[in-house]
C-alpha cells in the first residue's frame, strides 16, 4: 500500500506539472507573432519544454519539435511513458491494487478521470487547436487539485499519507528545479558573463519570468512581496528559497523531510527485513533529505549565484534522484519469503 501511494503522489504531480507547463508554453508563444524569427523562438520554447520533461530521447526521431507535435507527445502518446494520460493511468492502476484500502471518493475520482481522458472524443476535442489543448491542460490541473482536496479530507494522517506526501513533494522539487534551470538557460544563454549580470540583463524582457511564475502558481504570491515589478533575481530567489510558497524548492524539500521523519518513526524495519543486532535503523533517504533541508534553511541567493545557478539546480536534481533511489531501496525492496510465509 505504501509503495502504491508513493507512486500515486508522483504520477499525479507529474501529470499536473506537464499540464501546467504545456498550457504556459502555449500562452507564452501564441503572442510571438508569425515572422520567421518568431517561429524559431517558438520552436526553442517547445524544445525547452521537452528538456524540462526529460522527453528528448523518447520523442519520435525526425519529428519537428514544434507546437504541432510536442503537445500531443506530452499529453496523449502511449509510447511516452510519462505522457499525461499514461501518468493518470498508472496512478489509477496503483489505486486499483488497494481500492478497498483508500476512500471510495479517491478511487472514484481517479477511475472516472482516467476513463474520461481515454475517450477518443475527448482526445479529438483536446487536439483541435491551441485553445482546446490549453483547456484540456487546465482540466488536468483542476483534477489534480480536486484529488488533493479529497485525499486531504479523507486520509488518516498515518504512514500511507506520508508516503503520498513524500512522493508528491519529491516529484515537485525535481520539477521546479528543472523548470527554473531550463527557463533560465533559455533566457540567459550560457551566462558566460556570470549569473548576476545575466539576471540583470534578463530584466529587459520580463514576460518569460511572468510566464514561469504563472506556471508554478506563484504570480500573485510574487507580487504580494515584490513591488518593483518582475525582477529575475527576485523570481529565482522566491522559487528556490521561499519557506512558504507551495511550489518552491525549499518548501517542497521541507515537506519531504517531514514525511520521511514520520515514516521512519512509524516503520523502523523499512523493507520487511529484521535489522542486525546493534545495527542502526536510521534511513539514509531521510539523512540525505535532512542535509538538503538544513542547507536550505540557511541558504541565500548570493550563495547559489556564487556556486553557479545552473550547477546549483543540477545538484538539487541529482540529490533528489538519489533520494528517490534510496526510498525505493529502503522501503519498497521485496525480500524473499521465509519458509513459514511460503507455507502460509
Amino acid at each position: 500500500m505504501a509503495e502504491s501511494l508513493y507512486w500515486i503522489g508522483r504520477y499525479v504531480e507529474r501529470a499536473e506539472q506537464t499540464a501546467r507547463l504545456t498550457e504556459a508554453t502555449f500562452r507564452h508563444t501564441i503572442a510571438m507573432g508569425s515572422t520567421p524569427e518568431a517561429e524559431l523562438r517558438r520552436d526553442r520554447h517547445w524544445a525547452a519544454l521537452l528538456a524540462i520533461v526529460g522527453e528528448h530521447p523518447a520523442f519520435p526521431p525526425g519529428t519537428p519539435v514544434d507546437e504541432e507535435s510536442v503537445p500531443g507527445h506530452l499529453i496523449f502518446s502511449a509510447e511516452n511513458a510519462n505522457s499525461i494520460v499514461e501518468c493518470i493511468a498508472r496512478a489509477r492502476d496503483n489505486a486499483r491494487t488497494m481500492r478497498h484500502q483508500v476512500a471510495t471518493e479517491m478511487w472514484e475520482a481517479l477511475n472516472r478521470f482516467h476513463l474520461d481522458v481515454k475517450r477518443p472524443g475527448r482526445r479529438r476535442a483536446a487536439a483541435a487547436g491551441a485553445e482546446s489543448t490549453t483547456r484540456f491542460c487546465r482540466s488536468i490541473v483542476d483534477f489534480s487539485q480536486l484529488l488533493q482536496g479529497i485525499t486531504d479530507s479523507t486520509m488518516p494522517r498515518e504512514e500511507g499519507w506520508y508516503f503520498l506526501q513524500a512522493g508528491k513533494f519529491l516529484e515537485r522539487t525535481e520539477w521546479t528545479a528543472r523548470t527554473l534551470d531550463v527557463n533560465y538557460r533559455l533566457v540567459a544563454g550560457d551566462a558566460e558573463r556570470g549569473d548576476r549580470v545575466a539576471l540583470a540583463a534578463a530584466a529587459d524582457d520580463p514576460q518569460p519570468w511572468g510566464t514561469l511564475l504563472r506556471s508554478l502558481s506563484a504570480y500573485e504570491s510574487y507580487h504580494r512581496i515584490e513591488s518593483r515589478g518582475i525582477e529575475p533575481s527576485a523570481v529565482v530567489e522566491l522559487l528556490i528559497l521561499s519557506p512558504v510558497l507551495p511550489r518552491s524548492i525549499r518548501f517542497s524539500i521541507d515537506q519531504v523531510d517531514v514525511a520521511l521523519a514520520h515514516i521512519t518513526e512509524q516503520a523502523p524495519n523499512y523493507n520487511g527485513s529484521e535489522p542486525m543486532p546493534g545495527a542502526s535503523t536510521e534511513s539514509e533517504a531521510r539523512r540525505e533529505v535532512g542535509r538538503l533541508h538544513a542547507e536550505f534553511a540557511y541558504q541565500r541567493l548570493d550563495d547559489l549565484l556564487d556556486q553557479g545557478l545552473h550547477a546549483s539546480l543540477l545538484d538539487i536534481q541529482r540529490r533528489c534522484y538519489r533520494v528517490g533511489d534510496l526510498v525505493e531501496d529502503e522501503f519498497f525492496a521485496h525480500r524473499p519469503l521465509t519458509a513459514q510465509e511460503a507455507m502460509a
